[in-house]
């Protein structure tokens, strides 16, 4: 199978472009098929994770079973509003976006994002008005956004809230995280909750006060307790010892409050991850 891609970004990442554009095509099937040299940009065979510019003409050949389509899990829906849950390995603003509409036959919008490695519980609206109230509210923070993580370590507090600043390094897609503020910075604002304690680490429950890029992961990696399994942010000989492949990190609850207009009805509605679900395998 032979798939052609143009509308490229400058700067964008070969493997990232790939899997952004093909729905069910995960980084690692990406990665591999470069390695093998099947994939080309503007006829030229490439085999490392280029930087594309924009409007570089991307062709990939793919075995038939390359491809992985999931079935989204549909937590609520309504006349204005979906909350789905966003399984691993799928990019919420494309993958995402496309498999709900070859579910629902409409388009729908994200009003906030997932990385691509955290699963979990992503809202989206059905049209301008109501993305427009969402928007406002996450910015306001009147909807709640609740995480759980497995964390390295023990802490010394069950319970606390932790503030810091962040500086996003948009080339590099990394967040350094420091204990000042300083030029370019954002306060990073982020609560932790103990749930569980295992043998080296912790299961913890995160509200995000902030909404910064990668928060929760660097945030957490500066207070020495990496997300386990996380390959940017984590320490490699730590997820090797507690054997952890994918980033232990789930959006698993979702509170609406101080909703504006036609989504007032939505106020005080709290939307989890259904009860029978294993947050960690």
């Amino acid at each position: 199978m032979k798939i052609r891609l143009s509308n490229t970004e400058d700067g964008k990442k070969l493997i990232a472009f790939l899997s952004e554009q093909i729905d069910g095509l995960t980084l690692s099937v990406a990665e591999k098929q470069i390695k093998l040299g099947e994939v080309r940009v503007n006829g030229d065979k490439i085999r490392t994770n280029v930087c594309l510019k924009r409007g570089d003409e991307v062709s990939v050949f793919l075995p038939t079973n390359a491809i992985d389509v999931p079935d989204i899990k549909i937590l609520y829906n309504d006349d204005n509003i979906i909350v789905a849950y966003k399984p691993l390995n799928v990019d919420t603003q494309n993958n995402l976006v496309r498999c709900l509409k070859r579910q629902l036959g409409f388009d729908v919008v994200p009003v906030h994002r997932l990385d691509r490695n955290t699963e979990g519980i992503v809202v989206l609206a059905k049209d301008a008005e109501s993305e427009s109230i969402l928007t406002e509210a996450i910015a306001n923070r009147g909807i709640v956004k609740i995480y759980r993580a497995l964390l390295y370590g023990k802490f010394e507090r069950h319970e606390f809230e932790s503030r810091a600043y962040s500086v996003k390094d948009e080339k590099a897609a990394y967040v350094k995280v420091y204990a000042a503020p300083r030029k370019s910075a954002k306060e990073i604002v982020t609560k932790y909750k103990v749930v569980k304690e295992y043998d080296g680490y912790s299961d913890v429950e995160i509200e995000l006060v902030t909404g910064r890029t990668h928060q929760i992961r660097a945030h957490s990696a500066f207070l020495s307790h990496p997300v386990l399994g996380d390959g940017k942010y984590g320490v490699s000989n730590i997820n090797k010892r507690f054997g952890f492949k994918t980033q232990q990190l789930k959006a698993v609850k979702v509170v609406f409050g101080s909703l504006s207009g036609k989504l007032e009805y939505l106020n005080g509605k709290e939307i989890t991850i259904p009860p029978n679900t294993n947050i960690f395998d």
